[in-house]
C-alpha cells in the first residue's frame, strides 16, 4: 500500500483531514497497545470455555486483567459505535461484574461443567456483543468514528489507531478480506476510484461522494458463494485416491496430467483443469531428472460461504485429519507448497511460488509412506465426521496441544535429539490435553484423570507382552528360519488370528529364540500371562501399584513445572511415558466419541469386552478362542 502521508498527488483543494483519514488506513506504522473490543470479547469467550484450574478464573489477578483490557478498549471507542452497541455493551459489563463477584465454589468450576447462571449469562452477553460489533451498522459506525477522528484537528495523539484497528477486525469478523477492503478504501478516498475500476487513475469525484461511497463499501456484507480450496502438498509420491465427506485426496502425479481434456476422467477433473490449464500451478515432473512442485492434492469443499479466510478454514480441516493420523500411526507431516481457491467455479486465488520444506531426512520416502497409510486408515472416518462441522472446540484445543507435545519426537525432527526442555514441556502439555477432553465430556479433570489411570494396568500389560515378543525376535543369526516364520505372522498387515492367540500358541517357539538371558525370566512370565489368569492378575496388581506412584509423581512434577517448585530432570523424564499415555488415551477416546456420535463421558468410562472378561476371571487366550468360535458359528448360521 502506498503511504499517502507523503504522497504528492494531492491537489491544493484536498483538505489535510482527508490525507489523515487515508493514511490512517495504512497499518504499517505500528499498532496500538489498545486491543480491539472484538479481540477482547473473543478472549473472554476463550477463557469462559477453555480456561481451567486454580490459575484461571479463581485467580483475581486474571479477572482484573481482563477487566482492565475491556475498560481500555471501551475507552477507545468512538461516539457513534459506543451509541450503536450500548445495550449489548451494558449487558456484558453487568454479567461480567456478576461473575467477577461470584464465590470461589463457582469460579473454580472446570470447563464443561459451568452451568451456573453466572457463567451462561456472561457467555451469552459476550456472544451478543460480538454479534453487535459484527453487524453492518456497527461497521458504518466505526467508519463514522474514523472520519470524525480525522476531521478533529484538535487531537494531538494517535486516537485514530484503535478505531482503525477495531474496524479492521470488524471486517474480519464479518467474513470479509480486511486487507483488501482497506486497500479499496484508500483507492476510493485518494483517487475517487471504485474498487474494480480499470485502468488505474485519478477521478474527479467530489469529496462528499467519496466518503459516502467508502461508508457504503465498508458496511457491505460479504458475498456468500460456493468456495472450493485446492491444496498441493509435498511429502508422498505414492498417495492413494481417497474421498470422504467434503475432503478428497489424490495423487498429483496422476491427477494433474489427466485433468487435461481428452484424458482419463475422474471426480472434480473440471475444477482441477481450471487451476492447472495455464501450466503454472501444481506442476509435476514429466522427466526422470525433473522435480515436482507437489506430490499430492487435497480438495476441500467449504460449501456456500464467504471467501475470507477460506484457506485457513480448509487447512484446519486437513490439519485435523493429518494430526489424528500422524498421532496414531506416525510418519512425517506433509508440507503445503501451493494452493488455489475457486469461487463459484472461477479461479480467485493462486499461489504460484513453491514453498520448499526441510524434512528431518532428505527424501524420507519411508516416512511419507507411513503418513499415506495412516491417512488412508484414519482419514475417511475423520473426514466423514467433519461433515457435521468443525471439530468441537475442546477437541480442537486438545489436538493442537497434543500436536505441540508430539512434534519434538516426530520423524520431522529425527535429526535433532529432543532437548531437556522438549521432554520437560511434555508434562504440562499432556496435562492440558486431558483437561480439554474432560471439558468436552463435561467431567471434572480429576475425575477423568482417575478414569484414565484405571486403564493403565491393562494397557501396560498389553504393551509389555508385545515388548516381550519383540525381544524374542530381536537378534538374527540364530534359527533364522523359525525367526522369519514367526516375524512374518507377527508383523502381518492382515494376521490370520488375534495376536494374543499367536503369543499363546507360539510362546515356546518365541522363548526358544530369546538370546537376552537377563530378560528370559521376565519374558517367560509375560508370555505365560496370556493363558494363565493367576499370572495376569499378579501382574495387574503390580501395574496398579505402579500407576498410583506414577500419578502422584506426575501431579507433583506438573505443579513444580507450572509454579516454579523444585524438581529434577530425572524425575520429569520418569513420568513422561505415563503422561503421554494419559493424554493419548484421552484424545483418542474423545475423538472416537465424536466420530461415532456417542456420549463422550460414556465412551471415556467404557471398557473393552476383553478387559471385562479378564476382570471376571477369564484369561486372554480363552476369551479370544471363545470369540473366534462364536464368529465361526455366526458365519455358519448365515450361510
Amino acid at each position: 500500500m502506498t503511504d499517502y502521508n507523503v504522497s504528492d498527488h494531492w491537489s491544493a483543494d484536498d483538505p489535510d483531514w482527508l490525507k489523515s483519514l487515508v493514511s490512517s488506513l495504512d497499518r504499517r506504522h505500528g499498532v496500538s497497545t489498545v486491543l480491539p473490543l472484538t479481540v477482547v470479547a473473543e478472549e473472554v469467550l476463550e477463557w469462559l470455555e477453555l480456561a481451567s484450574g486454580i490459575e484461571a478464573w479463581k485467580n483475581g489477578a486474571n479477572r482484573r486483567s481482563l477487566r482492565r483490557d475491556f475498560d481500555q478498549s471501551i475507552g477507545a471507542l468512538g461516539v457513534s459505535l459506543r451509541t450503536r452497541i450500548a445495550p449489548s455493551l451494558a449487558q456484558f459489563q453487568t454479567t461480567f461484574s456478576r461473575l467477577d463477584r461470584s464465590p470461589a465454589s463457582v469460579l473454580e468450576q472446570p470447563p464443561g461443567t459451568r452451568t451456573d447462571a453466572a457463567w451462561t449469562d456472561v457467555t451469552t452477553a459476550a456472544t451478543d456483543l460480538l454479534d453487535a460489533l459484527g453487524s453492518d451498522a456497527a461497521a458504518r459506525a466505526s467508519w463514522d468514528d474514523l472520519v470524525a477522528a480525522a476531521r478533529d484537528r484538535t487531537l494531538n495523539g494517535r486516537e485514530y489507531r484503535p478505531i482503525a484497528e477495531l474496524l479492521f477486525d470488524q471486517l474480519r469478523w464479518r467474513g470479509l478480506d480486511a486487507e483488501r477492503t482497506f486497500r479499496d478504501l484508500v483507492s476510493m478516498l485518494a483517487y475517487g476510484r471504485d474498487p474494480h475500476d480499470t485502468p488505474f487513475g485519478h477521478k474527479n469525484v467530489p469529496l462528499t461522494e467519496r466518503i459516502s461511497r467508502a461508508r457504503t463499501h465498508v458496511s457491505t456484507p460479504a458475498e456468500v458463494e460456493r468456495i472450493v480450496v485446492w491444496l498441493g502438498y509435498q511429502g508422498s509420491q505414492a498417495f492413494p485416491q481417497m474421498s470422504a465427506g467434503r475432503v478428497s485426496f489424490m495423487n498429483a502425479h496422476w491427477a494433474v496430467p489427466n485433468a487435461a481434456p481428452g484424458r482419463q476422467d475422474f471426480e472434480h477433473r473440471a475444477e482441477l483443469w481450471e487451476l492447472v490449464k495455464d501450466g503454472d500451478l501444481f506442476q509435476v515432473a514429466k522427466q526422470v531428472d525433473e522435480e515436482s512442485d507437489v506430490d499430492f492434492l487435497v480438495r476441500v469443499d467449504l460449501g456456500r460461504t464467504t471467501a475470507a479466510g477460506a484457506l485457513n478454514r480448509a487447512l484446519r480441516m486437513v490439519e485435523t485429519i493429518l494430526s489424528v493420523s500422524i498421532h496414531n500411526s506416525g510418519g512425517i507431516r506433509p508440507h503445503l507448497a501451493q494452493h488455489g481457491i475457486l469461487r463459484s467455479g472461477q479461479v480467485a486465488t493462486l499461489t504460484l511460488m513453491v514453498s520448499r520444506r526441510e524434512a528431518g531426512f532428505p527424501d524420507d520416502h519411508y516416512g511419507a509412506g507411513i503418513t499415506a497409510r495412516a491417512i488412508e486408515e484414519h482419514g475417511p472416518r475423520i473426514a466423514s465426521a467433519l461433515v457435521k462441522g468443525e471439530l468441537p472446540r475442546f477437541l480442537t484445543a486438545a489436538l493442537e496441544v497434543q500436536k505441540t507435545a508430539d512434534h519434538p519426537f516426530s520423524r520431522d525432527m529425527a535429526l535433532r535429539k529432543p532437548s531437556e526442555a522438549d521432554i520437560t514441556s511434555v508434562i504440562p502439555l499432556t496435562d492440558r490435553v486431558v483437561q480439554h477432553v474432560a471439558a468436552h465430556a463435561a467431567l471434572a479433570p480429576n475425575d477423568l484423570f482417575r478414569l484414565l489411570g484405571r486403564r493403565w494396568p491393562h494397557a501396560r500389560w498389553l504393551f509389555d507382552v508385545r515388548q516381550a515378543v519383540h525381544l524374542c525376535l530381536l537378534h538374527r543369526g540364530y534359527r533364522n528360519e523359525l525367526r522369519n516364520e514367526l516375524s512374518r505372522e507377527w508383523l502381518a498387515n492382515q494376521p490370520s488370528r488375534p495376536w494374543i492367540l499367536f503369543v499363546a500358541d507360539r510362546s515356546g517357539d518365541l522363548l526358544s529364540l530369546c538370546r537376552i538371558e537377563s530378560e528370559r525370566a521376565w519374558i517367560k512370565r509375560m508370555l505365560a500371562s496370556v493363558s494363565d489368569y493367576t499370572e495376569y492378575r499378579a501382574l495387574i496388581d503390580y501395574y496398579t501399584a505402579e500407576g498410583a506412584v506414577l500419578e502422584a509423581r506426575r501431579r507433583r512434577v506438573r505443579n513444580a513445572l507450572v509454579h516454579g517448585n523444585p524438581t529434577s530432570f530425572a524425575i520429569v523424564d520418569s513420568v513422561r511415558e505415563y503422561a503421554k499415555f494419559l493424554s493419548g488415551t484421552a484424545l483418542n477416546l474423545g475423538l472416537e466419541s465424536y466420530i461415532e456420535g456417542t456420549v463422550p463421558a460414556a465412551t471415556l468410562s467404557k471398557r473393552t469386552d476383553e478387559f471385562n472378561a479378564m476382570q471376571a476371571g477369564q484369561d486372554a487366550a480363552s476369551y479370544w478362542r471363545d470369540q473366534l468360535a462364536a464368529r465361526a458359528g455366526t458365519d455358519a448360521d448365515s450361510s
